[in-house]
């Protein structure tokens, strides 16, 4: 560890003895614009040492000298500084100002900024770019002890969210990154799984909502058709009413694979473009639908979202409903109304997933294949949703 002024101040010399440091009286801490910063004027040769030393983790006086370390300043100048060890807790250190090194010595926005750059690219990268850009030399090492783990303890929830799972390759072994979001207030858990077993997911999805303060009622919009069970044993483990939707965005991609395979496109296409706009009401979907476009603004005129869907609905069956594939799809919805049309009664639930979708989007490749492990993958991804991509 080179000794080194703080970076961004001008130049100080502090004359002082480290005596001073191994006292009963409190440590001086010397600053220049509020950054702690000391220089040592040394000498080659010269060892570092203190005549009363004490033990920076438990205080005691029972320390001895434990050999001398080598160390060389950036004007070349190498000297010695001398090891302790105490005989009480067995904590090991070296003559050094307490408010001096191992990062302490760094202005808080230098700190915010190496926080950033470690989510955005490597660690030695990032040192780099210090290096490069600021003319700071800060280690690899000392940037990862700026990232902070994940917050604890329990987060706000508005009762709304977002669920959605990843795959991910961790030390070479396919993982699953299973997501709860708040599709609110942003607050998020993310777990690595090792499978996708009903009671792993059961066991997920307590544990996700129980770091939420929720009410008595969640809503909850997933994937796929295999949560059921999954959300029903989680109710009943926590005690509260959890309501699902389905993503309509994954329903209708499912219909268009379905009429891809089937190779029905030119016969099923236009029953595919209702489908979409009676999910997704806009004037790009509306567009869409060619020359059907004009009869259906007319019979839709004047109607409210969850009327044109009644309406829609009813039109779909009439034309494809002896379709094989579209009548399966009618059946379906049917079968599963309150769960696809859930936000039809309540405005605050999502229609899709696509709230979790881009949280996995952003940098996915970097977040997957730059930090293979399961900690290092959860604690970047959640620095870089809370702290960068929202702007907080």
């Amino acid at each position: 560890m080179r000794l080194r002024k703080a970076p961004h101040v001008d130049f100080k010399s502090v004359s002082t003895t480290l005596d001073q440091y191994g006292s009963d009286e409190p440590s001086p801490i010397f600053k220049i614009n509020n950054i702690p910063m000391m220089d040592v004027v040394l000498k080659g040769n010269d060892l570092i040492s203190f005549m009363r030393p004490m033990c920076p983790q438990c205080h005691s006086r029972k320390v001895v000298k434990n050999g001398t370390c080598v160390r060389t300043m950036e004007n070349g100048i190498i000297f010695r500084i001398q090891r302790y060890i105490c005989r009480e807790c067995g904590y090991s250190f070296v003559a050094r100002p307490p408010n001096y090194g191992y990062g302490k010595h760094y202005p808080e926005d230098v700190k915010e900024k190496s926080v950033r750059a470690r989510v955005k690219t490597s660690l030695r990268k990032a040192s780099s770019l210090f290096r490069i850009i600021g003319n700071v030399i800060i280690s690899h090492e000392t940037i990862r002890r700026y990232v902070p783990p994940a917050l604890a303890g329990i987060m706000e929830s508005s009762g709304y969210f977002v669920y959605d799972e990843q795959y991910a390759h961790i030390n070479g072994v396919e993982k699953y990154r299973s997501l709860l979001k708040d599709s609110i207030n942003g607050n998020f858990v993310e777990e690595m799984l090792d499978d996708l077993k009903e009671e792993t997911l059961t066991g997920f999805f307590i544990r996700a909502l129980s770091r939420f303060t929720i009410p008595k009622e969640v809503f909850i919009t997933t994937d796929g058709y295999h949560y059921e069970s999954v959300l029903e044993a989680s109710s009943t483990m926590l005690g509260i009413k959890i309501r699902r939707q389905r993503c309509l965005f994954h329903l209708e991609k499912d219909l268009a694979h379905k009429i891809a395979v089937a190779k029905m496109e030119d016969h099923l296409g236009m029953a595919k473009k209702l489908i979409k706009y009676m999910f997704f009401q806009n004037k790009s979907n509306m567009d869409k639908l060619g020359k059907n476009r004009d009869a259906v603004a007319k019979i839709i005129e004047g109607r409210n979202e969850k009327e044109i869907v009644e309406i829609m609905l009813e039109k779909i069956n009439s034309m494809y409903g002896d379709d094989r594939i579209i009548g399966s799809f009618l059946g379906l919805v049917q079968k599963h109304r309150r769960e696809v049309f859930l936000y039809l009664e309540n405005p605050k639930v999502e229609k899709t997933s696509d709230k979790a979708e881009q949280h996995f989007s952003v940098q996915s490749w970097l977040l997957k294949h730059r930090f293979k492990t399961k900690e290092g993958l959860i604690r970047t991804s959640y620095w870089y949703h809370r702290y960068l991509s929202t702007g907080m």
